[in-house]
């Protein structure tokens, strides 16, 4: 059960946060030069999606405690206890309550439509806090390039940068259109229920 809380969480963080930040930056950068009201359509339903995957991260999140906590011996029960509620515990609940907060913010049109706030919250959505310090020490103690690839959480490389990026993208909009289709395929769904009783 841990393994498959910790991919659910990964996934989410990863191919939703992340594409939904890179597919922001795409979007604002768009938007310039074309003005197309499906592209107000695509963003509308791709910040609804976002906003179901934090509630669903925040859920699996939450879970996973509890599963973790069942499924420990007593000493890693403590160390758990400790870690959440301790004296450092706002690391480990500050990442997942602003990502909570941030995707259920985008749900207010004149958050979603802002296009400062949009950037801001792609950058804090691409970048983990985790991610941030890691970076930011690695800068601290060596300034060397060579060491700058040493976490690779994303799994981009300089030689596919451009293509993973755009896959990236393309896979979140596969998941906003089939987010869109089982959404409109339930709403007919309960119409027809209505209709019939």
């Amino acid at each position: 059960m841990r393994e498959n809380i910790l991919f659910l969480l990964q996934i989410i963080t990863i191919d939703f946060f992340t594409a939904f930040g890179l597919y922001s930056i795409l979007y604002l950068i768009v938007l310039i030069f074309v003005k197309k009201p499906i592209l107000y359509k695509i963003d509308e339903e791709a910040v609804k999606f976002i906003s179901l995957a934090g509630v669903i991260y925040f859920t699996a999140w939450i879970i996973g405690i509890f599963v973790f906590y069942a499924e420990s011996n007593p000493e890693e029960q403590n160390d758990l206890i400790n870690r959440l509620f301790g004296k450092y515990w706002f690391g480990i609940w500050f990442q997942p309550i602003l990502w909570f907060a941030l995707t259920q913010l985008l749900r207010f049109k004149k958050v979603s439509k802002n296009a400062l706030l949009r950037i801001v919250f792609s950058f804090l959505l691409i970048v983990s806090i985790e991610q941030f310090i890691i970076f930011i020490t690695s800068f601290h103690r060596d300034y060397l390039p060579s060491s700058w690839t040493m976490y690779r959480d994303l799994d981009i490389y300089p030689s596919n940068f451009f293509l993973a990026l755009l896959i990236k993208i393309m896979v979140f909009l596969l998941f906003v259109g089939i987010y869109y289709l089982v959404k409109s395929q339930m709403k007919k769904f309960a119409i027809n229920r209505i209709i019939e009783n």
